[in-house]
């Protein structure tokens, strides 16, 4: 009977080491799956920003004369920070001319958009429109 009681103190331990991995495991998939769903969350954060970055270079050319005429030959360079107390978030625009471009009217925009780690690109080409082109008639 002495014998006995002894088995019971090790099946008791190794039932509470089986129960403490499987409780590590659990923990470790809970952390990989957060880290997993925070760097999708900062990829289609920075993928919003590259596009945002396009849409304020086609705004800046639609509007400002003297812009387009400093991106016809050289590259113009942006950089916004966007800095928040959850995340470090920026995007930097390269507006151009088109590197094969004949055409003078042709502007080639890399946005690249940059959250915590995640980092996306989004390049555009746009053609303005050319002085002689009267719209409406």
């Amino acid at each position: 009977m002495d014998r006995e009681r002894g088995s019971v103190t090790v099946i008791g331990i190794v039932i509470m080491m089986l129960l403490t991995s499987i409780g590590a495991a659990l923990l470790l998939l809970s952390k990989t799956n957060l880290e997993i769903s925070a760097n999708r969350r900062d990829g289609i954060a920075a993928q919003y920003l590259a596009e945002a970055g396009v849409q304020l270079a086609i705004a800046k050319l639609k509007t400002d004369p003297i812009f387009v005429n400093q991106t016809k030959t050289n590259n113009y360079v942006m950089t916004l920070p966007l800095n928040t107390k959850s995340a470090t978030r920026s995007y930097t625009v390269k507006i151009g001319p088109a590197s094969n471009a004949a055409n003078h009217n042709e502007r080639r925009v890399t946005s690249i958009g940059v959250v915590n780690k995640a980092s996306r690109q989004v390049v555009a080409k746009i053609l303005l429109p050319t002085a002689d082109v009267q719209i409406g008639r």
